[in-house]
């Protein structure tokens, strides 16, 4: 079987410490490109992972120069969709960094430019891919907790300027597009719909920036929610948790609650029934891929194989785009006051 051929867009602290590690020991994929617009980040990843590569200062440049199979884009969030649609023009599969765009409309043509070429795309959407929440889908999907009721939703930190000290990007609105409610938000919003296989229908939103001083951007971002079957639920997020973590989803049923907390090391899945009465405390299946410093999520790996035919996409672009599309209804709340419907 001949290896995928991949270049990387953008290098930096995502696709340092996840996309190009997990290419890295996937035996399908042969990293031969990479660009950054600053080339020594560009040239420092090449050293370290595929020292064979070549160098571009231009994404453009690259595309037209290298024979590539697949790209992974994991830049600043506005310019998503040119690099995507770019990317599929020049034949190229493409795994995007979430949030896939930074309109809806803009989805669908990154989407549309994808089809259009025969190619695939993905969305990196890697909290389906956490141990805790394989697990939980699949409790879930057995029926033992019975009809989903109420979800909790939380995912916050410090703010990204802790785990990626050079992106300033994140807090400037001409670059990031949003704030903390895409940036974490959508993980939890594409996470629920994941994991309970209901689409969100109506939302109603609030945004502040409440203390990061040189941010345009909302740095916490709460949120409540009605899904297709009359469930309802809030989703939230947040750049200024302190001195601990906040990474957990509540699944209020029938016959009970399932509990998913991913904010310390461990990460914990439980279980407790009402019938019959007891607390079920899960196994982790354990990471699908293995190197240090490993997330253990195997995403580039997984793209891979789905660029192959070798399993289905794990998020594919329209996945990622229901998923933006709640974010976009949750920033139009936020600015109105209304309560927003959303169709899929």
């Amino acid at each position: 079987m001949s290896k995928v051929r991949v270049g990387i867009i953008g290098c930096g602290a995502i696709a340092e410490r996840l996309h190009v590690p997990d290419y890295s020991v996937c035996p399908h994929a042969e990293l031969v490109a990479f660009c950054d617009l600053i080339e020594d980040k560009a040239q420092a990843l090449a050293d370290r992972f595929a020292p064979e590569a070549q160098v571009y200062t231009d994404f453009e440049i690259m595309l037209k120069k290298e024979r590539l199979d697949a790209v992974s884009i994991c830049l600043p969030n506005i310019f998503h969709g040119p690099a995507s649609i770019a990317a599929s023009r020049a034949g190229c599969h493409v795994f995007v960094e979430k949030p896939m765009a930074t309109s809806s409309e803009e989805a669908q043509s990154m989407i549309d430019a994808a089809e259009k070429a025969g190619k695939l795309i993905m969305v990196n959407q890697s909290q389906r891919r956490f141990s805790t929440h394989r697990k939980a889908k699949e409790v879930l999907e057995s029926g033992i907790l019975g009809k989903i009721l109420y979800v909790t939703a939380m995912f916050g930190h410090s703010g990204p300027e802790y785990w990626s000290p050079t992106g300033k990007w994140f807090f400037q609105r001409d670059k990031a597009r949003f704030g903390a409610m895409a940036d974490l938000g959508v993980h939890t919003a594409d996470l629920i719909r994941y994991l309970s296989g209901m689409e969100i229908t109506e939302i109603s939103a609030f945004a502040e920036c409440l203390e990061k001083p040189d941010a345009d951007v909302e740095d916490n971002f709460s949120s409540c929610i009605r899904f297709e079957n009359g469930a309802i639920g809030t989703l939230a997020a947040s750049w200024t948790i302190k001195g601990t973590g906040a990474n957990f989803t509540n699944f209020h049923c029938e016959n009970g609650t399932l509990r998913i907390d991913n904010s310390q090391p461990e990460r914990k899945l439980v279980a407790n029934l009402v019938n019959p009465a007891c607390e079920i405390v899960f196994d982790n299946p354990g990471p699908l891929n293995h190197y240090e410093g490993s997330w253990g999520v195997d995403v580039a790996g997984a793209f891979v194989r789905a660029v192959l035919g070798l399993e289905a996409p794990f998020c594919s672009g329209l996945e990622g785009k229901k998923s933006l599309d709640v974010i976009l209804a949750a920033e139009e709340s936020a600015m109105t006051g209304k309560r927003i419907s959303l169709k899929h």
